[in-house]
């Protein structure tokens, strides 16, 4: 067939397909049908286009009907098929997005594809197997493309705790306390938490996550030796997890390393010891949920402080992904000291959306906990949290050669 070549090129415009585009209208186009032609088209196709921070999305697809898309380090599973004799369709998670294909009559180069779903039509032009955007394209929305992410997409790759996608959490946390010594019922306080997500990942799948954890606690609650409560303010122990998670098969999560916090704090808010112990991960991962146990164990290891730290803790996690970038969920970190002898145990819901801005994937969430077993002194007996969290290019990754 003459011009399968740059037909094939042509297919690239799906990916900006989320993206509305005036077309010239003196421009005549004819339509590309036919389902062997539609098939030869898209069988070997790449897909590329430019998101934010100079990061490069790529959609690959196979004879097959499977593909990949590459975005934000992620590496997404994907299939596409033809419906009819016209269209050609891509399933994204479980999303599945159709698109008809035109090319000028007067400019063998210039294509145009329309998106079945929304009538919205891309212009681009055919270079050497590469196609580029016919002009400044617009960004790529929720709905993704054939190499832009949709939010399902990322929605899902976000609730993977060994996920290559770098993020800059910001949560605000709320919590409301109570306790056996006098004025703990009207107690309360407000931290906001830092908490980056920083993936290394090798040529070989494994990856090296780094997710350090910086607390501002805005209005913390201190018993005084005068038997009530004062308010403090400032920068709480700084901790991290520093996590190796081996290439394993699709579907399964497994992660060890370790985990540690460092005397930080400020105007007593910390213990002023530093702890260090182990940490490891277990889980599964599926379209519909990813579900598994994160638990580790610290010990007190060196600092001026002078109590004993022996603490474990298991965070439990399941999350349902509902589609159109909503998660729906539970993860509660249940602690048990064992120099107090004394178990934490909330009971937790978490909601969660991600959204396409501008180009850049972000995810939006919110949770409730309430504490069925705290001190009985005093301790948390609600919180109340909402994050944002930007998808990023972790640039620390250049500096070791894992970058793109």
């Amino acid at each position: 067939m003459k011009n399968v070549k740059e037909l094939k090129a042509f297919l690239f415009g799906a990916c900006l397909a989320v993206c509305g585009s005036a077309f010239a209208q003196d421009v005549e186009w004819v339509p590309v049908v036919g389902a062997d032609a539609l098939r030869e088209l898209m069988s070997g196709l790449t897909a590329e286009r430019e998101l934010r921070d100079g990061e490069t999305s790529r959609g690959e697809y196979f004879a097959d009907g499977t593909g990949t898309l590459h975005a934000w380090g992620a590496s997404v599973p994907r299939t596409w098929s033809v419906e009819g004799e016209d269209q050609l369709c891509i399933t994204a998670q479980r999303e599945t997005l159709c698109y008809q294909l035109e090319r000028s009559t007067e400019d063998e180069s210039l294509y145009r594809v329309r998106a079945v779903a929304t009538g919205k039509v891309t212009e681009f032009r055919v270079t050497d197997d590469r196609a580029s955007a016919a002009g400044e394209p617009p960004k790529p929305g929720g709905e993704g493309g054939a190499a832009a992410p949709s939010a399902s997409e990322m929605a899902a790759e976000l609730s993977n705790p060994n996920t290559a996608v770098a993020t800059l959490t910001l949560k605000a946390q709320y919590r409301i306390f109570e306790g056996d010594l006098p004025a703990a019922d009207d107690q309360s306080g407000t931290l906001l938490l830092f908490q980056p997500g920083l993936p290394f990942v090798f040529d070989s799948g494994a990856k090296i996550i780094w997710r350090p954890a910086i607390p501002i606690l805005l209005d913390q609650p201190v018993p005084d030796a005068g038997g009530g409560f004062s308010g403090e303010a400032g920068l709480g122990d700084i901790a991290f997890d520093l996590a190796y998670a081996p290439k394993v098969e699709p579907g399964k999560l497994l992660g060890f390393g370790v985990f540690a916090s460092l005397p930080t704090a400020t105007n007593d808010l910390g213990s002023d010891r530093w702890t260090l112990g182990p940490e490891i991960l277990l889980g599964k991962a599926t379209k519909k949920y990813v579900l598994g146990t994160l638990t580790n164990h610290q010990w007190s290891v060196g600092g001026s402080g002078d109590a004993d730290i022996s603490l474990t803790t298991i965070q439990l996690f399941y999350t349902a992904i509902r589609g159109g970038g909503w998660t729906v969920g539970s993860g509660p970190s249940i602690t048990y000291d064992w120099e107090a002898d004394q178990w934490t145990v909330p009971l937790q819901i978490n909601a969660g959306k991600t959204v396409i801005w501008n180009g850049r994937p972000w995810k939006l969430g919110g949770e409730i906990n309430y504490y069925v077993e705290k001190a009985d002194a005093f301790g948390p007996e609600w919180m109340l949290s909402f994050s944002v969290a930007p998808v990023v290019k972790n640039k620390l990754a250049d500096w070791f050669g894992l970058g793109d």
